[in-house]
């Protein structure tokens, strides 16, 4: 219950449009104190339960990869096509 109420908490102080140097500081502290929390979560409760990667998350990765080559191999062949000004065309 203490992670649910310090996340609730450390959410309200980020997202305020005004800062002050007590609300920072607060903020600051309680950034330690919840980084310390998720810690002690992980090495508590997460080592309880056994989890496994949906077959969607697994593909992801390779999805990303194949994206990444097809986005490189068309941006240079934008560059070649455009005889390397930038994208800008000759007049």
């Amino acid at each position: 219950m203490k992670l649910l109420y310090r996340t609730a908490e450390w959410h309200a102080l980020a997202k305020l449009r005004i800062q002050t140097e007590g609300s920072l500081k607060l903020l600051d502290g309680l950034t330690t104190e919840f980084g310390q929390l998720l810690r002690q979560f992980r090495d508590q409760t997460c080592t309880t339960f056994t989890s496994v990667e949906l077959p969607r998350e697994a593909e992801a990765p390779e999805r990303r990869r194949q994206e990444k080559n097809t986005t490189t191999t068309s941006s240079s062949q934008v560059d070649n096509t455009l005889g390397g000004q930038g994208g800008q065309t000759r007049e």
